[in-house]
C-alpha cells in the first residue's frame, strides 16, 4: 500500500504540478545531512515521519461483505494518517522557494489523488484517499525534525494522506523485503552488490496471477509466480534492469526499473 501510495505521489507532483521528472527528483529517504549532501539534482523531499490511526474516522458498525455465494460481516477498514514532511531541495535558495511554492499549489488543490495518478491497486479500493496540508499547530513539530535529524533546517510543510487499511486482508500475502548483500575483495574494497527483490504480478483488473514466469535481462535465473501473484528474484544486481513476465497464453510484460526500487509490481495492461 505505501509503495503505491508514494507511486501516486510521485505521479501527481510530476504531472500535475508540471515538474519535469527529468529536472527534478520526488524522493522518500529520510532526509539525513549526508543523504542531503549526496544529492545531485534538484529534489522534492518527502520524509514519512508518522503512522497513526485516525480515530476520529473509525468506524465501528459491521459490514455485510457478500462474494462466492457467501457472505460475512467484517469490521469496516481503519483509517490511518500518514504525516510527511515535505521540502524542496537544491543548491539555490530561490529555486528551493519555487519549487516547494509549486508542490504546495499542487497538494493543495488536489484533495483526492486524481484516477490518472493511481496503481491499479488503489484504484480497486472502496475507500477514497484523502489528504491535507497541515495547519500551523501541525507544522510546529517540523523544526525539531530537522534538529533531531542533525541536518540544516530548510522550509517545508507537513502533508497528511488519509488511507484505509483493512486489517483482515493486509497480512493475507508472505512479506517480502529487498535484501541487499555485499561482497568484498580480502582487501576490504567493495567489488559487487546484489539485491533480493520481490514484487506481485496482476491483471488490469487488480487480480494477482498465479504460475506467470519471471525472468530478467541479466542471467537466466527465473522464477513463478505464487497463487497470491508473489515473485522473489535472488542476486540481482544493483541499477537498471528488465524484468518480463511471460503468462501461459504466451503473453508478455516487461517492467525496466532502476535497482534498488519502491516496487517491483507487474500489471498486465490486456
Amino acid at each position: 500500500m505505501l509503495n503505491d501510495i508514494h507511486k501516486a505521489i510521485r505521479q501527481l507532483v510530476h504531472s500535475y504540478g508540471r515538474i519535469d521528472p527529468i529536472d527534478v527528483d520526488v524522493k522518500f529517504d529520510t532526509p539525513s545531512d549526508e543523504w542531503v549532501s549526496s544529492l545531485t539534482r534538484p529534489t522534492i523531499s518527502m520524509f514519512l515521519f508518522d503512522v497513526q490511526e485516525n480515530t476520529e474516522k473509525r468506524e465501528t458498525n459491521m459490514q455485510l461483505v457478500r462474494g462466492n455465494g457467501r457472505a460475512e460481516r467484517r469490521l469496516p477498514p481503519r483509517r490511518i494518517d500518514l504525516c510527511y514532511m515535505v521540502s524542496a531541495l537544491t543548491g539555490d535558495v530561490e529555486d528551493e522557494h519555487e519549487l516547494l511554492w509549486r508542490v504546495l499549489a499542487t497538494l493543495m488543490k488536489y484533495r483526492e489523488f486524481p484516477h490518472e495518478v493511481m496503481p491499479e491497486s488503489l484504484q480497486s479500493l472502496d475507500t477514497i484517499i484523502t489528504s491535507r496540508v497541515a495547519v500551523q499547530q501541525e507544522n510546529r513539530q517540523l523544526l525539531e525534525l530537522w534538529n533531531a535529524l542533525a541536518t540544516k533546517p530548510h522550509p517545508g510543510l507537513s502533508y497528511i494522506i488519509t488511507a484505509p487499511l483493512d486489517l483482515d486482508v493486509a497480512i493475507e500475502a508472505p512479506l517480502v523485503l529487498t535484501r541487499t548483500t555485499r561482497y568484498r575483495r580480502m582487501d576490504g574494497v567493495e567489488s559487487r552488490v546484489f539485491t533480493q527483490i520481490g514484487g506481485v504480478v496482476r491483471d488490469r483488473n487488480g487480480e494477482p496471477v498465479a504460475d506467470v514466469t519471471i525472468k530478467t535481462d541479466f542471467s537466466g535465473e527465473q522464477t513463478t509466480t505464487n497463487p497470491a501473484g508473489r515473485y522473489v528474484l535472488h542476486n540481482v544486481p544493483a541499477g537498471p534492469i528488465t524484468v518480463t513476465a511471460l503468462r501461459s497464453n504466451k503473453e508478455q510484460q516487461a517492467l525496466k526499473v532502476r535497482v534498488p526500487a519502491d516496487s517491483y509490481d507487474i500489471v498486465f495492461d490486456d
